[in-house]
């Protein structure tokens, strides 16, 4: 098989980004709902609910494909963003959006909870400090070298004064908040400076050159990427001690629940500030990523705004733009005061020459109709006070017109004439998500030198290139070279796919740090000829010419520097019957599932790819399953072992059900029924031999070659009588249609309870689940009319041990969405007939969505997620308290109890993963 067969690895997705919830929607079907799963080639068979839930494309069934980041249009990354697909990604079901005053009041309300006592306890970061790729797993993307992640790196600062011995970093991860080093070229030393910003969704740093000790620092809070995991911020926060202590800037708080791009300084010394939009609200299985709507107040306008004092002024506002989503990057002309230069989503580059007052369209867009369309730029000044300008422009669409394109102007600030730059070399260099990777950087004084970076070109890889994450050129642009793999002949060090973020040593053009989806790596600043790699390559001689071009300067060292960053993106945690406080896995974004065993540096790598949920066998945890994205899920019976994964979900693959990007699938916690596991797409599908026969599955369904709808790979059949469907979300069941199942509990204390939960906020028990599939029977027990359920997206069920009709249930979105049906945590008692009874246990809790909730069987308290933290209700209270201390803010995706070990453990969403002894 071909190397582009190889690499397009069957829709496991490795280095694929969390990607939004609806693309390729007609606004039609858009009308009511924020909440929805991957690709599709066809629509799903959903109702007037609004719920789209997508089905997996042709792409993602070739062989291996988990291991590459398959982007486009289907790929589900929040790349169609008019107006109607935004407002569709970003409301809260079952209204158009969430009023802005209620984000202002979660925020406030949480402070308030957060004031107040906490309950006993102190959070641990088990780590991993030191996430682990093993090179078995990384032969095609690594060159077999192992390598060290971390998580999505959003933006980067250096001091103006950087030595050897004495260079302080800072980064700004995605969920992960901001980190400092004084040891960028020596080592690592990581140390997480932001515990008191108000939130760790970090999208821009900007330096004050005016201070010399690069103390002084400004973190724009809220990612301008475009993504459906691009979290929604709070304002702008400054240091001017290195990261000891911030204070929010004063005005800034009207960004909250907005983006912040690359900021700068007018020639006043005033802040200039674009805004874009962002999403709030993570949950494991992606049953409710919401926020406010696009323009609703207070939402500020998005567009660039200037500081005066303690306000900001909008000074280039975007509205009546069919496609606009905001701006990301803003700069000042370098050498002509009052010149300024900002971005546009489908608009191109603008271009002011009285200070803000009055805008031109500088730079066209590839695609005005476009919401993907994407231009960064950098400027720079020329021997002869010109002002130069690099544009990289590209959307979602790697083929014809809409390839990626880039253009140079020697005179941005006068006749702003453009030449085309575009070559064979750099062409697509973004490839379909120039949205989201899309960086353009010229080092201060070195015009000719231009650096590129975009997200991975995963079809050229061992052929034509080594993938041109990152290009550079130092003839201004005319030629370029690829700096994705350094000069090791052998096992060279590598840039992991997708980047947002770049700085050079200062005085030091070609040394260079760069940022990404999977962590931070840097040069040493010189470069090796490795061309002679492309004649082993087995290509015409125009490829290997090709090849030569872009081989013939690669970086000579890449040095990993995530050692000690913690900012992985955790799904979900699950951990080992057998031994729960020292054997666990985690689905991260982006970077594949991790195995915990106990060490809170090293946590290796079991499987590549986008993780999701992961679970073991209840009585023999060598079984294993994890899942990457959608509906594509792999077993191991090797104790983890990562050669041996196997595909066992093509059946569901196979089916027209439409399943969440993180899938809930739960293993059977009874011994009796160890071999269970059930998944959730449209209906719930079973297993009860763990995918099927170990010998036949590693014989013909290896995860490295096999297709993913191979058929034999997996035994899942859908569970249900057709009375009336086995469709949990079909209109045949009545009211609050639509959607996909958003969660599974089995239950331990029998073979046959479980229970399940829509999206759209339908609640089933079977007491059957493992008879035989077509006589497994569902009862809806939300009250149909509901009385007092909220019609929300369901976020978890905890099922209580004593009673398996006995259960907690939480709730993603905000009371005022559902002001006749409140409440964000229920207790649920089913009598065996008819609606379940449904009392609020909400109490005091302040109105925002709960991610996740579980109960310590051991003493009755509750445990509940939510976007800023974690909070316990002890048994028989009437109030909510923030559970523990330590934790930093952040959010929250999943929790996982072990109330017999004594443990609690949060997956946190850019800060790793946490342990609470329970009390």
């Amino acid at each position: 098989m071909d190397m582009r067969t190889m690499l397009a690895l069957h829709g496991r997705r490795s280095f694929t980004r969390w990607v939004g919830i609806g693309v390729l929607v007609a606004a039609a079907a858009i009308a009511a709902s924020p909440l929805v799963a991957k690709r599709s080639t066809r629509p799903a068979p959903t109702a007037a609910a609004g719920f789209v839930v997508k089905k997996s494309g042709a792409d993602r069934v070739e062989p291996g494909a988990h291991k590459r980041a398959l982007v486009g249009l289907d790929e589900a990354r929040g790349v169609d963003y008019t107006p109607a697909v935004e407002s569709y990604l970003l409301r809260a079901y079952p209204e158009a959006e969430v009023p802005g005053e209620a984000t202002l009041a979660a925020r406030d309300g949480w402070n308030a909870l957060n004031a107040g006592a906490h309950s006993t306890g102190t959070w641990q970061l088990i780590g991993p400090s030191k996430a682990t790729y093993p090179s078995v797993l990384n032969p095609f993307l690594f060159d077999g070298a192992q390598y060290v992640a971390s998580g999505r790196v959003t933006a980067m600062a250096i001091a103006p004064t950087c030595t050897q011995a004495s260079c302080t970093l800072y980064v700004a991860a995605a969920g992960g908040g901001v980190w400092r080093t004084d040891k960028a070229l020596t080592g690592s030393n990581w140390q997480f400076v932001s515990a008191s910003l108000g939130t760790n969704a970090i999208g821009s740093l900007l330096m004050d050159a005016a201070d010399p000790s690069g103390n002084t620092l400004y973190a724009g809070t809220g990612e301008p990427n475009a993504s459906n995991d691009s979290e929604a911020g709070v304002g702008i926060y400054k240091t001017i001690d290195g990261g000891q202590s911030w204070n929010l800037v004063p005005g800034s708080d009207i960004f909250f629940q907005r983006a912040i791009g690359q900021m700068a300084f007018d020639k006043d010394g005033n802040l200039l500030v674009p805004i874009a939009s962002a999403v709030r609200g993570v949950s494991a299985v992606t049953s409710g990523a919401s926020s406010s709507g696009a323009t609703g107040h207070p939402l500020v306008t998005r567009g660039l705004y200037r500081q005066s004092g303690a306000t900001f002024a909008l000074i280039r506002p975007i509205v009546a733009v069919a496609t606009a989503r905001g701006s990301s990057t803003v700069k000042t002309d370098p050498t002509h005061p009052g010149v300024l230069y900002v971005n546009e989503f489908s608009r191109g580059v603008w271009r002011s020459l009285d200070n803000g007052a009055t805008w031109a369209q500088i730079k066209t867009p590839l695609n005005a109709a476009s919401a993907s369309d994407r231009a960064e730029f950098a400027v720079t000044t020329l021997p002869n006070g010109n002002t130069r300008m690099y544009v990289g422009v590209g959307n979602s669409v790697d083929s014809g017109a809409n390839r990626a394109r880039v253009y140079r102007s020697d005179d941005a600030s006068g006749t702003a004439a453009f030449a085309d730059l575009t070559t064979a070399q750099n062409i697509g260099y973004c490839t379909a998500q120039c949205w989201y990777d899309n960086v353009v950087y010229t080092p201060a004084g070195a015009p000719d030198v231009v650096y590129l970076g975009g997200s991975f070109s995963y079809g050229q890889l061992h052929g034509e290139s080594n993938g041109r994450a990152w290009l550079l050129a130092t003839d201004g642009g005319a030629t370029w070279s690829d700096l994705t793999q350094d000069g090791d002949p052998n096992h060279a060090e590598v840039i992991h796919p997708d980047q947002h973020a770049i700085v050079t040593v200062p005085g030091k053009p070609l040394q260079f740090i760069t940022g990404s989806d999977g962590g931070v790596v840097r040069s040493d600043g010189n470069f090796a000829d490795v061309s002679a790699k492309c004649d082993a390559r087995g290509m015409s001689a125009a490829g290997t010419a090709y090849c030569k071009s872009l081989l013939n300067r690669v970086a000579n060292q890449l040095v990993n520097m995530n050692n000690g960053l913690s900012t992985l993106q955790f799904q979900s945690l699950s951990a080992s019957a057998q031994r729960p406080q020292n054997l666990l896995q985690g689905g991260t974004q982006d970077n594949g599932t991790f195995q915990y065993n106990g060490s809170r540096n090293v946590w290796p790598q079991e499987i590549y790819g986008d993780g999701g949920l992961s679970g073991f066998n209840a009585g023999n945890d060598a079984l294993r399953f994890n899942s990457f994205s959608g509906q594509a899920h792999d077993a191991n019976f090797r104790n983890g072992d990562p050669t041996k994964w196997v595909i066992i979900s093509a059946p569901i693959l196979s089916s027209p059900e439409g399943s969440f990007f993180y899938a809930p699938i739960v293993a059977d916690p009874h011994p009796a029924m160890a071999g269970s596991i059930f998944e959730g797409s449209f209906s719930v599908w079973r297993t009860q031999d763990w995918g099927g026969n170990q010998a036949y599955l590693e014989a013909n369904c290896p995860e490295f070659t096999a297709s993913a709808v191979q058929p034999g790979c997996g035994d899942f059949v859908r569970i249900g009588t057709a009375a009336p469907s086995t469709n949990l979300t079909s209109p045949a069941w009545g009211s609050r249609n639509g959607g996909a199942v958003a969660w599974i509990q089995r239950t331990e204390q029998n073979t046959g309870s479980m229970w399940a939960a829509t999206s759209a906020g339908r609640v089933f028990i079977t007491d059957n689940a493992n008879a035989v599939a077509a006589t497994v029977v569902w009862n809806r027990i939300d009250p149909t009319p509901a009385l007092n359920t909220p019609g929300r997206a369901i976020s978890a069920i905890q099922v209580d041990p004593a009673n398996p009709h006995h259960a907690w249930v939480s709730y993603n979105g905000y009371n005022v969405n559902t002001p006749a049906q409140p409440g964000h945590v229920f207790e649920v008692t089913w009598s065996g007939a008819g609606p379940a009874t449904w009392v609020d246990r909400s109490f005091d809790l302040p109105d925002f969505p709960i991610t996740a909730v579980v109960r310590d069987d051991v003493t009755g308290n509750l445990y509940a997620a939510s976007d800023f933290g974690v909070m316990t209700l002890a048994n028989g209270a009437t109030s909510w308290t923030v559970a523990g201390s330590g934790l930093p803010m952040v959010e929250v995706a999943g929790l996982t109890i072990v109330p017999n070990a004594r443990i609690l453990y949060a997956a946190t969403h850019g800060r790793s993963a946490w342990s609470l002894t329970l009390p």
